[in-house]
C-alpha cells in the first residue's frame, strides 16, 4: 500500500490500543520510516487525536525525541480518509530489553537518566507531559537515547473512573485522581533510575531518586534539575537549557542543579487530552505503542535475546536444584538459586500497587519461570502487567510473559500489579517465594 504517493508500507511491526505502526520506506527522499496508523477497530476519534498527537510531537525538536516527519491522510478505495503520521524509525534496543540482562553500573545508569530527563525537560518547557515515563519507552540508539511515545501515552482516568497507563510508573497524585503534571513525568524518571541502578546506590543518585519519588509534588526536582544532577555524576559536559518555543531560555526553566524551591515556570505545561484506552487484555495494555517505532524496536529486540538465550543453553531449560545442591560446599547445602523483592508502592482505600523483583543468583539462564508465593490476608491480583497470573485462595503463581521469559546469570526481571485487600492494608510481603518450586531468598 502506498500512501500520500511516497510510503510504502512494507510489515507490520506493532499494535498499540488507538493505532498500528508500520516500517515503510519513503520513495521521494529513499530512507526507512515508521509510518502509524489508526486501528481498523479503533474509536471514531482517532484521526482527530492522530493529527493533534502528531503536531504535539512534531514541537518537540529536541535530539533525545523521536522525529515527526510528516502527517498526511490518504484517500481509501472505498471512500473515506485515512489519517498517517510518518516518524523517525530508530534503531537500537529498549532500556527494558537491556535491563532484562540486569542492571546498569552506575555511571552508565546517570548516563542514560540524564538524557531522558534532558528530553523530559524539554518536552516540559514546550508544554507537554509524557505520561507514560518507562524504560519500554527509552530506546538505546548508537546516537544517543532516545524517549518515544510522546504525546500518545495514558497517565490518568476515564470518565468512570477506570485508572490508565502503567501503574507501577504513576505518581501518587495519580492515583488519586490528579491530573498528570511535568511533576508525574519525574515521579516515573524515579522509579525508572530505581530500577536501572545496581545496590548499593551511589548515595548522591540514591538521593535524587528519594527525591523524585517524594509524596508531595511539590518537592520533587524539576526534570532539568534531575538531569543537570545525572550529568554531573556520569561527568557529562553540562546539559544545556532545553530549547522550545514559550519559555525564555534563560528563565524559570534553566536547570539549577538544586532541588528545593524554584520559580513557577513563566508557561504553565498544558496537558494533551487523553488518546483511547488500550485493550483490556493486560500483557497488551502493558505494552503501549512506541511512537517512531519503538515498537519495531522491541518486536526485534525480543527475537534478538530469544535467539541469544537459544545460544547460550538448552532451550526451555530451567535451574536444577538438584544439581546444585550436589556441587554446592558442605557448608550451604541449601543454597538459594533467586532472590525475590517484594514491594508495596502504593495504598489506597481497599487496594493497593506492588512491584516484584527477581534475581537469577543460579549459574544459567533461565527460560521462562513461575513465581508462586501464599497472601497473608484477602488480597487478590486484579491487574498485572510484565506477566500473568492463576490465583486460587491465597495461593498465587505468576508465569513470564513471552516477551520477559528470559533471565541471565546475576540477571533481574520484574513485574507489577493492583490488588485489592478487603481485611484493610496488605501486609508488606509474603512470608516465601518459590520460583518453579526452589526456594528464593528474600532481598
Amino acid at each position: 500500500m502506498l500512501l500520500g504517493g511516497r510510503y510504502r508500507l512494507e510489515a507490520r511491526v506493532g499494535d498499540g490500543g488507538m493505532a498500528t505502526v508500520w516500517r515503510a520506506f519513503d520513495g521521494v527522499l529513499s530512507r526507512p520510516v515508521a509510518v502509524k496508523v489508526p486501528r481498523a477497530d479503533g474509536p471514531g476519534r482517532s484521526a482527530r487525536r492522530l493529527r493533534r498527537e502528531a503536531t504535539a510531537a512534531a514541537r518537540l525538536n529536541h535530539p533525545g525525541i523521536t522525529g515527526v516527519h510528516d502527517y498526511g491522510e490518504a484517500e481509501l478505495p472505498g471512500g473515506g480518509r485515512l489519517p498517517y503520521v510518518v516518524m523517525e524509525l530508530l534503531d537500537g534496543e529498549t532500556l527494558a530489553a537491556r535491563l532484562a540482562r540486569g542492571p546498569l553500573p552506575p555511571r552508565e545508569a546517570a548516563a542514560v537518566g540524564a538524557q531522558i530527563a534532558r528530553a523530559l525537560a524539554a518536552a516540559h518547557a514546550a508544554g507537554v507531559v509524557h505520561r507514560d515515563v518507562k524504560p519500554a519507552n527509552v530506546v538505546l540508539t548508537p546516537s544517543g537515547v532516545k524517549v518515544v511515545d510522546f504525546g500518545l501515552a495514558f497517565g490518568a482516568r476515564t470518565a468512570d473512573g477506570a485508572l490508565l497507563g502503567t501503574p507501577a510508573y504513576l505518581a501518587p497524585e495519580l492515583l488519586a485522581g490528579a491530573d498528570p503534571a511535568p511533576a508525574s513525568d519525574v515521579h516515573a524518571l524515579g522509579v525508572l533510575l530505581r530500577e536501572t541502578l545496581p545496590p548499593p546506590v551511589p548515595s548522591g543518585l540514591g538521593e535524587l531518586v528519594e527525591h523524585c519519588l517524594d509524596a508531595d509534588p511539590g518537592r520533587r526536582p524539576s526534570a532539568a534539575e534531575a538531569g543537570e544532577i545525572l550529568a554531573d555524576a556520569a561527568h557529562l559536559p553540562p546539559i544545556p537549557s532545553p530549547s522550545a518555543p514559550g519559555p525564555d531560555p534563560g528563565g524559570a526553566d534553566e536547570p539549577t542543579g538544586v532541588i528545593g524551591d524554584r520559580p513557577a515556570p513563566a508557561n504553565p505545561t498544558r496537558v494533551l487530552d487523553d488518546p483511547a484506552p488500550p485493550p483490556a487484555d493486560s500483557e497488551t495494555s502493558r505494552r503501549t505503542l512506541l511512537i517512531g517505532g519503538g515498537a519495531a524496536v522491541a518486536l526485534l529486540v525480543v527475537l534478538v535475546l530469544l535467539a541469544a538465550l537459544s545460544d547460550g543453553g538448552r532451550p526451555g531449560a530451567s535451574p536444577a536444584p538438584a544439581a546444585h545442591a550436589t556441587t554446592a560446599p558442605p557448608s550451604t547445602p541449601a543454597e538459594t538459586t533467586c532472590a525475590v523483592a517484594y514491594a508495596v508502592t502504593g495504598r489506597w482505600p481497599g487496594g493497593f500497587q506492588a512491584s516484584v523483583r527477581i534475581t537469577n543468583l543460579g549459574t544459567r539462564a533461565l527460560d521462562g519461570w513461575r513465581l508462586s508465593w501464599t497472601f497473608g490476608r484477602d488480597e487478590r491480583i486484579t491487574q498485572i502487567w510484565n506477566g500473568t497470573q492463576r490465583q486460587s485462595g491465597a495461593d498465587v503463581t505468576v508465569t513470564a510473559a513471552d516477551y520477559d521469559r528470559g533471565v541471565p546469570p546475576r540477571g533481574s526481571v520484574g513485574f507489577g500489579f493492583l490488588g485489592t485487600a478487603s481485611g484493610g492494608d496488605p501486609e508488606p510481603r509474603p512470608d516465601a517465594f518459590n520460583l518453579d518450586g526452589t526456594p528464593c531468598r528474600q532481598a
